[in-house]
């Protein structure tokens, strides 16, 4: 991915909490956006 583009990653509850913390870490260039359900997430 470039500078710039945007990562959009649909849920929290599984593996998507730790998938866009990771995507983030190893891209830190790129968009994340985290789309969720739940009504709280313990966020680092």
């Amino acid at each position: 991915m470039q500078k710039g583009d945007e990562l959009i990653v649909v849920g929290c509850s599984g593996a998507g909490g730790p998938a866009a913390m990771m995507a983030k870490k190893l891209m830190p260039e790129v968009n994340v956006t985290v789309i969720r359900k739940e009504s709280f997430f313990i966020v680092r």
